[in-house]
């Protein structure tokens, strides 16, 4: 940890060193100096006691505690910050209780200094524009294959008559919102076309339903796209289902 003294001499707690930036000049503090103003510091603006010190300083490292010892290191520390060129008494002595830092010092940590602030981004919120980008992709994919299925039976087929239901309403029925022919229900459309699927709307979902009759020479070819979305799963299934009547 670095502490900024005045603004010109640094305390590094790693190297137990106080330095001078403007003059380069160096103090190599003892282990029992360097913890000692590492925990004055430390707790700047409050008083530590005498026996708060014995205890942090000396006794957690098995170093002799004594007043005389403290007394004594206290002495080599402002010695220390004054041949380094502060002129304040960065260290007090608070009579029959202890020893503080002054009010009249400037002291900085490296917590201290302001850190760069990033925007919080919601990453729910970004899954959920991805999701929403991959829902609206699958969908146009089936769209355009359909199309090109339709095309497909456009050119294979000698066509006379196509009589498509674009027609559509919007139907919710429990978690599914069924977008499908105008003309018919859904249980109509599914017993025309004999469909055995279920589908289960107990969970968000979306339906798309597009139906088409070809008519031609060769008869009635009667074409059925249902494109199931699940809104949760960011997933889409397609059924195709396509009938032939001879003329």
């Amino acid at each position: 940890m670095r502490f900024d003294i005045e603004g010109f001499v640094t305390f590094d707690t790693e190297n137990a060193s106080l330095v001078n930036l403007l003059t380069g000049d160096s103090i190599e503090l003892s282990q029992t100096s360097n913890r000692l103003l590492k925990e004055l510091l430390f707790h700047r603006g409050d008083i530590l006691s005498r026996g708060e010190i014995f205890q942090s300083v000396f006794d957690r490292f098995g170093a002799r505690a004594s007043n005389s010892n403290l007394n004594q290191y206290i002495s080599t520390l402002r010695k220390g910050l004054s041949e380094l060129g502060i002129e304040k008494d960065v260290i007090i002595t608070v009579p029959r209780v202890g020893f503080r830092i002054s009010d009249s010092v400037l002291i900085a940590s490296d917590s201290e200094y302001q850190t760069p602030v990033y925007e919080n981004v919601n990453l729910e919120d970004k899954k959920v524009k991805k999701d929403k980008k991959g829902y609206s992709f699958y969908l146009i994919i089936f769209m355009v294959l359909f199309l090109m299925i339709a095309l497909a039976s456009l050119i294979v087929i000698a066509i006379e008559k196509v009589t498509p239901d674009l027609f559509l309403q919007k139907i919710v029925q429990d978690k599914c919102v069924v977008y499908m022919p105008s003309s018919q229900t859904l249980d109509e459309l599914s017993n025309e076309f004999g469909m055995t699927h279920q589908f289960d709307c107990t969970t968000a979902k979306e339906l798309h339903i597009y139906k088409q009759n070809v008519n031609s020479r060769l008869g009635i070819n009667r074409q059925l796209l249902i494109i199931e979305c699940d809104i949760n799963k960011n997933k889409c299934m397609s059924y195709y289902v396509r009938e032939k009547k001879n003329a």
